[in-house]
């Protein structure tokens, strides 16, 4: 049986192009993430416009604005390329294996997963987790891994995922740092500005002291200015040290909780319902070691917080 010629047959390059320049709504934005010179842009566009007998864009000076056509052609070329996406991971994807890839944050590798890690692998049953560990979690291709701990789901929608823990911020101090300053059990906005330690939460939307002191109620102190710590081990450490005080969150702070090396300094305040998620991709059939990890992680997470019908 004879295919007929499709009448996009020789435009799907521009096609391309056009996605991204209405995307963007800008030739010179568009040439940068395609690695084109903005003429070639311009000629992909105009070669479309010739096709089709009618403009795309309109042009005001250096600013154009696709046409109601243009954005409906955009669409349809990024919905085929979702689907093409898809299947590319699928086909791409290796046959299941005993082996898993988990990526998730340091400051949850170090505080979370690590005091539970062995008890993650006898469950595995012989299975081998390899752990990713980095707190650009955006710079990194989630689609490749098998699963990741996340702050947002939202990036990766067609992947499943559960709730692990809720989102609770509060102030930790260590027992030395109580004994040298008693009057913050009483009044934390009493502090100087340097003893306020600060962690750069990135991407993460997780709360800074501003954003703590504004869902408690309390009169913001001045805030010190110091360097941030760009990983949550490294501010932890210095807390556990008695240099000042940082914020905590449940489920990364629980076990310096448990093990008396901080203690809470203040309330708890909430300003989602989650801090992290297990994001992964579904398993194939038979006892994998993702099938295993992902019942593992089930059975971790509170199930006050896991959604109605999860096992």
């Amino acid at each position: 049986m004879e295919r007929s010629i499709r009448p996009t047959s020789g435009s799907l390059n521009s096609l391309l192009v056009l996605e991204v320049a209405v995307r963007h709504a800008s030739l010179s934005r568009a040439a940068a993430e395609l690695g084109l010179s903005q003429p070639a842009v311009s000629r992909h566009i105009s070669t479309l416009e010739d096709r089709l007998r009618q403009p795309l864009f309109e042009r005001n000076n250096n600013r154009i604005t696709p046409t109601a056509n243009a954005d409906r052609l955009a669409a349809a070329v990024a919905l085929g390329l979702g689907h093409v996406d898809q299947a590319w991971s699928e086909v791409l994807a290796a046959p299941e294996t005993n082996e898993v890839t988990l990526a998730c944050t340091f400051g949850f590798a170090d505080q979370w997963l690590m005091p539970r890690y062995s008890d993650l692998r006898a469950y595995l049953g012989g299975g081998r987790v390899r752990v990713v560990t980095t707190d650009q979690l955006g710079d990194i291709d989630l689609s490749r891994l098998d699963a990741a701990v996340v702050w947002d789901p939202a990036r990766m929608p067609e992947r499943p995922y559960f709730p692990l823990i809720a989102a609770e911020t509060f102030p930790v101090c260590s027992p030395r740092f109580l004994e040298a300053h008693p009057e913050a059990a009483a009044d934390i906005t009493q502090l100087p500005p340097e003893l306020f330690l600060h962690f750069d939460t990135g991407s993460s939307g997780f709360l800074t002291w501003e954003g703590w002191f504004a869902k408690a109620g309390l009169p913001q102190p001045r805030l010190g200015t110091a360097a941030e710590f760009d990983a949550y081990p490294f501010l932890l450490q210095s807390v556990r040290r008695g240099e000042g005080i940082g914020l905590g969150w449940s489920g990364i702070a629980d076990h310096a909780l448990a093990c008396g090396e901080v203690l809470r300094l203040g309330p708890a305040v909430s300003d989602r319902p989650h801090s992290y998620f297990l994001q992964h991709r579904v398993p194939g059939a038979g006892a994998s070691a993702l099938a295993r990890m992902l019942e593992w992680f089930k059975h971790q997470a509170d199930p006050r917080h896991l959604p109605p019908g999860t096992d």
